[in-house]
C-alpha cells in the first residue's frame, strides 16, 4: 500500500495492519463484522495454527477472505494459499468474496484480483486452488511469511493436511482451518484434540441474530423464540432464527446435520448410521458428467405433512427435481408427466404403496413409461437384504462409497435425511433399513427426499432397455 496521510511510509501502515487486524478490516477495507469474526482474525495474529468449527452462515467466508487480504498487505514478502475440497467453494464463494472486499476498500490496495489469484509482486501473492486430494499441489510454495487457509477443512484428507505442513516450515508460517464439523473421523476433528492449536467454535446461538435477543436452544425446543424477538435482526444475511426453527422441526435435535450445521459440533456416527456425513459431503463437492440411466424417482405423499418428491438421476448426477404438498392423484400424475417431459427421463419409478398406486395406474392408462417401486417386495438378493427398500438404499450407499454420485451442494434437506437413516442386521443376517414410521417415532419428519432418491436405484439393470422398446411400440 502507498503511504497514507497520518503515516510516515508504507512500512508504518503494514506494521499497524499486522498489530491490529481489526483496524485493517474496519479502517482500510471499510468493513464491519461481528465480534466472533474479529476473534478469528485476532487469534490468527497471535497463533500459528487456528482451527474454527462453525455453524452454517456465520460469515466464515467473509472473515476468511479478509484474513487473506490482511496477511497479504501486512507482510513482505509473503504467500497466501486458500484451498478447499471443491472448486465451487474456492472460486465461486471465497475468492468472489475476496474480490468484493478488495474492490470496496477505502484505501488503494494495489493489485487486481483474478478468479483465483492476486499478485502484488513475484514474491508477494495470493492464490487459490482445490485440494482434489492431491498432496503434490502444495509442493514448491515457500516464503518467509506464508499463510494457508483451508476452507471446509473437514472434507480435506489427512494426506493433504500432511502435505500442507511441509510448506509451513518458516518462522512466520500460519494456518487457518475452518468449516462445518461434519466428520468426527477427519483430520479437522483431530485438530480439536491436539495441544498447541488455538481452537474456536461458533454455534448459531453465538451469532448476532441470536445473541441480540438472548435466544437459546431451549427457546426453540419450546417454540417460544418468537416472543423474544423485539426488533429487526442485526445481521439478516447471517443464520436466522426462522431458519434454525424450520430445521429443528425438519431434522430434529439429534440429527447429525442439526448437530453439525446448527450446534457446530462433530456428530457421532453410530454403527447403525446408513450413510456417514462425510460421504454425503464428498458427493456434494464432486462434479461428475451426467449419464445413464436417465430416470425419475417419485415418492408420493400419503398423509399429513408428507411431501410428494420427484428425484431426477442422470447416471451419477442426482438432484431433487420438485417437491409439493399433498394433492390428489390426478394432479400428482400431471406433475410426474411434466417432470418427465422437462427432464427427458426415460421412465418414472413411482412408489406404489398407498395412494401412489393410483398414480401408477393413471400413468399406465396414459401410456407413460412407469415402473412400480414397492418397498416391501422381495429384493433381488434375498440372502443379503430383507426387502427391496433395503436393497435400494444399500445400492445408494455403495455408489456414494465408490465416489459415483454427484449431489447438490445446496440441498441440505436431502442431505440431512440421508445422514439420519439407520440400518441393522436381523437374525438371518439380512440388512434392514429403518422404515418411515420408525423414523417418525424418533421425532423425525418423513424422509420423502431420501426415498425419492432411493427409488432411482430400483432395478438398475435391464429395465431401461425394456422401456425403450416399449416406447418404440407406442
Amino acid at each position: 500500500m502507498a503511504a497514507i496521510a497520518g503515516f510516515d511510509d508504507a512500512q508504518a501502515i503494514m506494521r499497524r495492519c499486522r498489530e491490529d487486524p481489526v483496524w485493517f478490516i474496519t479502517e482500510v477495507l471499510g468493513d464491519r463484522g461481528w465480534p466472533g469474526q474479529y476473534e478469528v482474525i485476532e487469534a490468527l495474529r497471535d497463533n500459528r495454527h487456528v482451527a474454527v468449527k462453525s455453524c452454517n452462515s456465520m460469515g466464515k467466508d467473509w472473515i476468511s477472505s479478509r484474513i487473506a487480504l490482511w496477511f497479504l498487505y501486512s507482510f513482505l514478502p509473503c504467500v497466501v494459499i486458500t484451498t478447499g475440497p471443491s472448486d465451487r467453494q474456492v472460486k465461486k464463494i471465497l475468492w468472489r468474496e475476496l474480490a468484493r472486499a478488495h474492490a470496496r476498500s477505502r484505501w488503494p490496495l494495489g493489485g487486481k484480483p483474478l478468479t483465483q489469484e492476486l499478485t502484488l509482486d513475484e514474491d508477494r501473492y495470493a492464490i487459490g486452488f482445490t485440494t482434489t486430494d492431491d498432496p503434490e499441489r502444495f509442493a514448491g510454495f515457500h516464503a518467509p511469511h506464508i499463510l494457508v487457509i483451508v476452507d471446509e477443512s473437514s472434507g480435506v484428507s489427512k494426506n493433504v493436511h500432511d502435505s500442507i505442513e511441509t510448506i509451513l516450515t518458516s518462522q512466520n508460517a500460519y494456518k487457518l482451518d475452518i468449516g462445518n464439523p461434519t466428520d468426527a473421523a477427519s483430520e479437522f476433528a483431530d485438530f480439536f484434540k491436539t495441544p498447541g492449536i488455538k481452537k474456536l467454535s461458533f454455534s448459531a446461538f453465538q451469532t448476532p441474530n441470536f445473541t441480540e435477543f438472548g435466544l437459546t436452544q431451549e427457546d426453540f425446543e419450546k417454540d417460544t423464540w418468537r416472543d423474544k424477538i423485539t426488533g429487526p435482526l442485526p445481521m439478516p444475511m447471517l443464520i436466522t432464527p426462522e431458519w434454525v426453527a424450520a430445521r429443528l422441526r425438519k431434522w430434529g435435535r439429534d440429527s447429525p446435520w442439526y448437530v453439525s450445521r446448527i450446534l457446530a459440533e462433530f456428530p457421532e456416527a453410530g454403527e447403525d448410521t446408513l450413510i456417514p456425513m462425510r460421504l454425503i459431503e464428498q458427493a456434494q463437492n464432486r462434479t461428475l458428467e451426467p449419464g445413464e440411466p436417465n430416470v425419475l424417482g417419485v415418492d408420493v405423499a400419503r398423509f399429513g405433512t408428507d411431501m410428494t418428491v420427484i428425484a431426477h438421476r442422470r447416471g451419477p448426477v442426482l438432484r431433487i427435481h420438485k417437491r409439493f404438498g399433498k394433492v390428489d392423484t390426478m394432479t400428482t400424475t400431471g406433475h410426474v408427466r411434466m417432470a418427465r417431459r422437462n427432464t427427458g427421463a426415460e421412465v418414472s419409478i413411482v412408489d406404489v404403496i398407498g395412494v401412489g398406486a393410483g398414480v401408477v395406474d393413471r400413468l399406465r392408462e396414459q401410456r407413460e413409461p412407469v415402473r412400480e417401486a414397492n418397498a416391501a417386495e422381495p429384493p433381488t438378493d434375498r440372502e443379503r437384504f430383507l426387502n427391496a427398500r433395503a436393497e435400494w438404499f444399500w445400492t445408494l450407499r455403495e455408489e456414494l462409497e465408490q465416489g459415483n454420485l454427484d449431489l447438490s451442494p445446496d440441498d441440505e434437506d436431502m442431505a440431512a435425511q440421508l445422514a439420519d437413516i439407520r440400518w441393522k442386521a436381523n437374525s438371518k443376517g439380512q440388512i434392514v433399513i429403518e422404515s418411515k414410521d420408525d423414523m417418525k417415532k424418533r421425532g423425525r419428519s418423513s424422509p420423502d427426499d431420501a426415498d425419492a432418491a432411493a427409488h432411482t436405484f430400483v432395478g438398475q439393470s435391464g429395465f431401461i432397455d425394456k422401456y425403450r422398446k416399449a416406447m418404440e411400440r407406442i
